[in-house]
């Protein structure tokens, strides 16, 4: 397996295992850091993913940083990359609401993309998306690809307030808004879904590595399933 090592502040090492994300990749990723942690478990190590990379922090107190290097090394020179199969991974459906009361941005992506708003969230919806990295608050998972066509620009000026559920999307990923937050992605639908609780085990629906496909409802199927209409 190929990888890098960089030292990531006092007691971290960012271990970068590609220089771009291809399909699978957050799977791999996902697969190794579990093997890390059952390999490592007196080290207090915590374990971040991103897109490409992990970031590995240990406690001073208990390893020198040469002396994890060691350790680290031939772990890694051992380890062999599962053979991921993408296509037979489960897919997590998520139902949302596309409209223009909870996605004021659809015809902005319309027009950006030259289709008819009904074509955008047809398209939307008929991709399956690959987790690829939680991150900006808890719950936010970054979704890719997004289709050529419908790759916009993130807003000039952004929201202070994005309802949580919103679905949105920025040049070439797609998110769910986990929380209400401020946020500057394009809206084109919301879910009722509650994509992260911090008394559920684990807190957020979406994990790296996952298949994610967004599933079109009606009004009256998204406010049965718990979602909420902004007033007015």
């Amino acid at each position: 397996m190929h990888y890098e090592l960089q030292r990531a502040g006092l007691s971290g090492v960012l271990l970068q295992l590609a220089e771009v994300i291809t399909p699978g990749l957050p799977l791999q990723l996902r697969a190794l850091r579990e093997y890390l942690l059952a390999a490592l478990p007196d080290l207090g190590l915590q374990i971040t993913p991103s897109y490409t990379s992990l970031l590995l922090e240990y406690d001073l107190l208990q390893i020198s940083h040469a002396a994890f290097l060691e350790r680290l090394h031939p772990l890694l020179q051992g380890w062999q990359a599962p053979v991921l199969d993408t296509t037979q991974a489960a897919v997590i459906e998520i139902p949302v609401f596309y409209d223009l009361t909870t996605g004021p941005d659809l015809p902005r992506v319309a027009e950006q993309a030259g289709l008819a708003v009904d074509a955008v969230i047809t398209l939307h919806a008929a991709t399956a998306y690959e987790v690829c990295a939680l991150g900006f608050a808890p719950g936010f998972a970054y979704l890719a690809s997004v289709p050529l066509a419908l790759r916009t620009p993130r807003l000039t000026t952004p929201r202070s307030r994005v309802p949580a559920g919103s679905v949105a999307l920025a040049d070439q990923q797609t998110a769910v808004y986990p929380q209400e937050s401020p946020g500057g992605w394009n809206l084109i639908g919301r879910t009722p879904l509650r994509m992260f609780d911090a008394k559920r085990s684990p807190p957020s629906v979406l994990q790296p590595g996952q298949q994610v496909r967004f599933v079109p409802v009606d009004q009256h199927t998204f406010v049965q399933l718990g979602g909420v209409l902004d007033a007015g």
